[in-house]
């Protein structure tokens, strides 16, 4: 446990819901986790419950007072919410909530802690949203990137002020079985950046070397009857499985044999990190803001392949597929990761922030 400065330190977390990608399950981690310590009172403002959310502690106190993506009054609420609570400090995750945390931060005596969640540089946001984080940024007070790469994104001023610190990986990750089904899986939301045509066109490939293989995909979008076709184009449809989203993936894909991520572009990607603690040889896309690169070294704990390339993804898996002794030991070495990013690990350097 940690030894904070204040007692009685109130932090309040903002995050848009808190189901379905990897900003809101790094909101759930931090809030859990933060809810630990007695010194700590911890507030959650979201939007209103959804169905499917991650399991969030009995002591965290949660607001659901943003209401339909309204900038200005959402500020306002928020404003009036940590002026009202004296909140110590407040800290954004993702785009839209970093930009209502911004926009209320006028004479506040909250520090103001935003994320960035994902490549500044690609993410798929409007034109008004990349002018008005331009304008609100520098507001915050204090700025929290995941790879190097975002932060040099960013203006000297606000690399100043900034922090580069990894996700957490849960607490209760299962171990991958010996069993190996001969299954390749892969984790995350079917949005564009995922890039999972690429991964069915790589899978095809697979598919001709190696028919006993399946693909599973965990995730949810609105890419996925543009999938389901495109896995019949390719006439591999009986071949892949698209499992929806599932709260218990980890636990159901325990027994697959290789992981695959396709992204064109990613923050720190939490399903990569999982996977990796639980064991699984991995085979992503080396692909911005760099984070992929900055957990594996290549060849030794993973493999890295060119982006949007379906060629060198499916020559990567074909080889840990051939060679057992190899991807066995990439799998070793990539479940060490839960030495260096677990939640302590990485919470002792957010709770040097948090103390300023």
């Amino acid at each position: 446990m940690s030894t904070l400065k204040k007692e009685g330190l109130k932090i309040a977390l903002l995050c848009g819901s808190l189901c379905g990608g990897g900003a809101e399950r790094f909101t759930v981690t931090m809030a859990n986790r933060l809810s630990k310590e007695k010194k700590i009172c911890i507030y959650l403002i979201t939007e209103n419950i959804k169905e499917n959310e991650y399991s969030l502690a009995e002591n965290i106190t949660r607001e659901c007072l943003l209401q339909d993506k309204r900038l200005i009054s959402d500020a306002v609420v928020v404003y009036k919410f940590l002026m009202r609570e004296c909140i110590d400090i407040a800290i954004g995750v993702g785009i839209y909530t970093n930009l209502v945390l911004c926009l209320a931060n006028f004479r506040l005596k909250t520090k103001v802690i935003i994320c960035e969640t994902n490549d500044p540089k690609n993410d798929a946001i409007s034109w008004k949203s990349r002018l008005m984080r331009k304008l609100l940024y520098p507001h915050s007070d204090y700025y929290v990137f995941q790879t190097q790469e975002e932060k040099q994104y960013y203006s000297k001023k606000m690399q100043q002020r900034g922090f580069v610190i990894h996700n957490p990986i849960k607490d209760g990750l299962p171990l991958k079985s010996d069993i190996c089904n001969k299954e390749i899986v892969a984790l995350g939301r079917l949005y564009p950046q995922k890039n999972y045509p690429m991964l069915l066109n790589a899978f095809r490939l697979v598919h001709e070397k190696h028919s006993e293989y399946i693909l599973r995909i965990f995730g949810e979008g609105r890419e996925r009857m543009g999938l389901e076709e495109l896995a019949v184009q390719l006439k591999i449809q009986d071949f892949v499985v698209f499992e929806g989203f599932c709260l218990d993936a980890h636990e159901k894909m325990a027994d697959s044999d290789i992981f695959v991520m396709s992204s064109d572009f990613e923050g720190m990607p939490n399903a990569l990190m999982e996977a990796m603690a639980m064991g699984f040889p991995v085979v992503v896309t080396d692909c911005p803001a760099g984070g992929p690169a900055e957990l594996i070294e290549n060849k030794k704990n993973g493999l890295l392949v060119k982006v949007g390339d379906p060629v060198d993804m499916a020559e990567k898996i074909n080889f840990l597929i051939e060679n057992t002794e190899v991807k066995h030991s990439i799998a070793q070495n990539a479940i060490l990761i839960r030495e260096t990013h677990g939640e302590e690990e990485i919470f002792k350097q957010w709770f040097k922030i948090l103390q300023f």
